[in-house]
Parts: C-alpha cells; structure tokens; sequence
C-alpha cells in the first residue's frame, strides 16, 4: 500500500474518531437537558423520521439520511421538527460541541441540518422552527450557537441575519463539494 493511502486512511480514520467523541460527549451533556413547551415545535418521534428524510431530501443536494438517522438516536432531545395541522413540515437538529475557556468549558450548539417543505417555505416556519429551539438552548446555557449556510441561499442568510446570527468566516467544502459556505453565529449570553 502506498504511503498517500496510508495518509489518507489515517485521516479518514482520525476524523471519524473525532466525530465519534464529539457525539458521545453531546450525547453525554443530553442527560439532564430541560425541554420547554414550544408551539407546533417538538422533538422528534421515531414515527416522524420518515417525513423529516423526505424533507432533507428534497431540500438538499448532498443527502446525507445515515446522519440523520444516527442522530435522531443519539440527540433525540435536540431534534426538532416543526408542525402544521398534524403534519411535520420542517426540522432543525444541532449537536454540541465543548469549547475550552478562561472559565472551564463553554457549551456551543452547532446546527447540523435544517430545513422546510418547500411547500411552506417563506411563511415564517423556519423562523418559528429556530427562535423555538434557541430559546431551549438559552435555558440550557449553550452560549452560542454556530451554522454553516451556503453563500447562495440567501434568503437563509437574510432569516439567520433577522435572528441575529453574523458571518464569522468562510468555509470551503463544507456545504457541499467545491461549494462556499459562510460560518455563523449567535451569541446567546
């Protein structure tokens, strides 16, 4: 085996422990998370799975539904699915992350995926969706919570802006093969 295959089996390897770590430590910080009553946002039921896929798959390019599926078992708590008479019409899930500080550790939420229907898109659901879930996140202490937006959806960027996010950087590959993507933030404290 060459040595460029070694080098790459070692990342491919390190970066799956990596994520592996990061989800047993959120999934972890789970444990005495305090859900609040949201209206028409709840956290997602196994029987509301498949609607979230159809939704994730007809508004993203790159589908990534083994994700999604892992951690609609592991971070159940913190993923979202908004309603409208009875049907699931768009879902949020983040994940936390552990930052070092001055003070110990902060707690970051990271938002993983979102989307709506495109058949309820630009009613003010995603808005409901994110406002909903931050504020659980406030009453949990997260201190920010950081996305990752392709620099062409711009009305995502103008909700996440409305809801005080700003753009922290730029990022490559992140958002899809080749495809910019901004980094950013909402500072909850």
């Amino acid at each position: 085996m060459s040595h460029s295959k070694i080098y790459i089996k070692s990342i491919v390897f390190l970066t799956s422990f990596k994520r592996l770590i990061r989800d047993s430590i959120g999934a972890l910080l789970l444990k005495n998370w305090k859900q609040s009553e949201k209206k028409n946002v709840m956290s997602l039921e196994v029987a509301m799975l498949p609607d979230v896929l159809r939704i994730q798959e007809e508004g993203f390019e790159t589908r990534n539904q083994g994700k999604l599926i892992k951690y609609s078992r592991r971070l159940r708590k913190i993923f979202y699915v908004i309603k409208n008479q009875n049907q699931v019409i768009g879902y949020s899930i983040y994940y936390i992350l552990l930052t070092p500080s001055f003070r110990g550790f902060k707690k970051k939420s990271v938002i993983c995926s979102i989307a709506i229907d495109r058949n309820f898109r630009g009613r003010g659901f995603g808005e409901i969706l994110l406002k909903e879930s931050i504020q659980e996140m406030r009453q949990n202490k997260i201190t920010s919570v950081l996305l990752y937006v392709n620099i062409k959806n711009i009305s995502a960027i103008k909700l996440y802006e409305k809801l005080d996010f700003r753009i922290i950087g730029e990022k490559k590959d992140i958002c899809g093969e080749d495809e910019k993507c901004y980094e950013m933030e909402l500072n909850l404290i």
